[in-house]
């Protein structure tokens, strides 16, 4: 993996810096992603990201004073290992009877057929429940996307639930 990284740099130098933090640091990375991710090929996913992050912004590396170098490479790889932990754990916040309507959308045979009901509802709380619900995105993330604010985005996901609740109920699953 580490040849893979060096093609991506332009210069013999870039190339040698970057195979100088890669033998340094990477112990530590590791760790680091293990601490927060308990599984061994997730923390070596976290790893690569971060250094294709490392690799993205290479040309910024020389503007980190040498003694904060270690703490941008750690924050890198939390942030990265901390991603790869929310995709893994993919929850909504649930409230009211939300459990049982995600409960009885998981007996839906397939992908097609839940979208196919998110399909019913109007367009404002259908961007919102697919992003929270199907994607995973978190109610920040969501309202940065939408150009909404936070509040927006919870009020037209707590619509959403309820009107899938009413066609959940007339497609005749029992809540």
């Amino acid at each position: 993996m580490l040849s893979f990284f060096l093609s991506a740099l332009e210069s013999e130098e870039d190339r040698r810096r970057f195979r100088d933090i890669y033998e340094q640091y990477h112990g530590r990375m590791e760790r680091t992603a293990l601490s927060i991710l308990r599984d061994q090929r997730d923390a070596e996913d976290a790893i690569q990201n971060a250094f294709v992050q490392v690799v993205r912004h290479f040309e910024k590396i020389d503007q980190i004073p040498c003694e904060e170098l270690p703490f941008w490479l750690i924050s890198i790889v939390k942030n990265e290992a901390r991603m790869i932990l929310r995709k893994r754990n993919r929850t909504v916040s649930l409230e009211e009877n939300w459990e049982a309507v995600s409960a009885r959308a998981g007996e839906v045979s397939d992908f097609a057929a839940l979208a196919e009901l998110f399909a019913h509802l109007p367009e404002t709380y259908r961007q919102v429940l697919e992003m929270k619900a199907l994607l995973g995105y978190r109610d920040r993330e969501i309202a940065a996307r939408l150009g909404i604010s936070e509040a927006a985005v919870s009020t037209r996901a707590s619509r959403g639930r309820a009107l899938l609740r009413e066609i959940l109920e007339k497609e005749g699953f029992d809540l």
